[in-house]
């Protein structure tokens, strides 16, 4: 009996370290044959995911594990850009300039906008709650094929887009010239956008959801990629043209775009995404054409991290907490991470953290015997559900049920009368559903 509940132990142990040192693990290669491009992905919480390759969107609920091809909303149009809320709700936007949605899992999609007088290329979507969400798009306003497009409209839905208004069709003259690569939206106000078309050519920022739009001090022409944490911290990469290398620059504000720092990288890619670990804006992650990078100061300094062998061909990150993520590539590669990469790191307290957000943390300590505190933090009062279920799914405890104000809470769970093994707890609050795994060691 000892020898097995020793076997049990190592069993368990193993697995949970493989859970802890996983790193960037592929989780799928080749959707359709041949070369095929995915330009988004997007998660609800660490199982559940989208994507969108070529006209195709593909969803798991497993992390990535197993993958189901839901309708085609698009209808035979290339997807630009998607936003997924929970599993159920998620939008898309396409390359025609139309705006899909689900609200059951992608079973059925209803077109929310359709207007060629306005637009025909959407380049840009992002819900922040099932109601609440803006789009942008290029003016359709072309006098021939090779015509460049007309000025950025930007759209915004207060009703989970039953209704999007163009709340500014001529907001600068210029246009995205890009996908959602030089657009980011950091809640439904405060927006930053790199326009095209104009000299010189600008980085602007709105606080009133796109209505209007100022000039920051942005000291170069460029911006190639725009990504902010919260309205003050974000990383803009830019391409030094006055370099006969071509370099590239990340280039850093924390004051919302008043004052900037410019650091030399030797990424040699196209900038494609940068992602920001939730909750701890210190960390982030980058990805170029080529190849993968971290930085481990706030995009001051980045090493590469080799995941793939060849050209890595990476599109877009999504990272759901501090440590789960996933990384969508050309082919329909997806990679996916349940500890930073391999890269342990805390929740760091410091003025950048984001106070508004749902999110479930690691509890501590694990292993533990026979206590851990689990902690999380709530982005608006609501009803509460924390469960604990053993392995197979039964559950064991229910820790909280009930309504619960905003902000960060700690419950301490005990397993004086359980015996030694692997136990999931899960949280439940306001559509956001998120799930760790926990070891007991007696």
């Amino acid at each position: 009996m000892k020898f097995r509940s020793l076997y049990t132990v190592l069993f368990y142990l193993l697995l949970f370290n493989s859970f802890i040192y996983s790193q960037w693990i592929q989780k799928s290669y080749g959707f359709q044959r041949g070369w095929h491009f995915g330009f988004a992905v997007d998660a609800c919480d660490t199982n559940n995911l989208i994507i969108g390759v070529d006209n195709l969107i593909y969803k798991s609920e497993d992390n990535g594990t197993s993958w189901t091809k839901i309708t085609n909303a698009s209808l035979g149009e290339s997807i630009v850009d998607l936003s997924m809320i929970d599993n159920l709700h998620f939008w898309i936007c396409t390359g025609t300039g139309k705006i899909f949605a689900t609200s059951d899992g992608g079973t059925n999609w209803s077109m929310q906008y359709y207007d060629t007088t306005k637009t025909k290329f959407l380049n840009y979507i992002k819900m922040f709650d099932i109601n609440n969400g803006v789009s942008m798009g290029d003016a359709n306003n072309v006098i021939s094929p090779d015509s460049v497009p007309g000025p950025a409209i930007f759209l915004k839905t207060t009703d989970g887009g039953k209704s999007w208004i163009s709340v500014n069709d001529s907001a600068f003259g210029g246009y995205s010239g890009d996908t959602w690569r030089r657009l980011d939206f950091v809640n439904i106000n405060i927006g930053y956008f790199r326009e095209s078309g104009m000299i010189p050519q600008k980085l602007y920022k709105t606080t009133n959801g796109g209505k209007t739009w100022l000039s920051t001090n942005f000291p170069f022409e460029g911006g190639d990629l725009v990504k902010f944490y919260n309205e003050n911290l974000g990383l803009v990469v830019n391409m030094d043209y006055q370099n006969p290398n071509i370099n590239w620059q990340m280039c850093r504000t924390k004051d919302g775009g008043y004052s900037w720092e410019t650091y030399d990288i030797s990424s040699t890619g196209w900038p494609n995404d940068i992602e920001f670990v939730p909750g701890n804006p210190s960390k982030v992650w980058y990805v170029d054409s080529g190849s993968l990078y971290y930085s481990q100061d706030t995009g001051r300094t980045w090493s590469e991290q080799k995941i793939y062998n060849g050209q890595l061909w990476g599109r877009d990150l999504v990272f759901t907490d501090s440590t789960h993520g996933w990384l969508l590539c050309d082919s329909g590669r997806v990679f996916y991470t349940s500890n930073n990469g391999g890269i342990i790191t805390g929740i760091s307290s410091n003025r950048y953290k984001m106070a508004t957000e749902y999110l479930l943390m690691q509890n501590h300590p694990n292993p533990f015997n026979p206590s851990t505190t689990i902690s999380y933090k709530l982005k608006k009062p609501g009803r509460v559900v924390l469960t604990v279920f053993d392995i197979t799914g039964r559950e064991i405890a229910r820790l909280v049920n009930g309504v619960q104000a905003a902000g960060e809470h700690m419950v301490n769970f005990d397993g004086s009368n359980l015996s030694s093994g692997m136990y999931i707890y899960q949280l439940k609050c306001g559509g956001y559903v998120s799930s760790k795994k926990m070891l007991l060691l007696k």
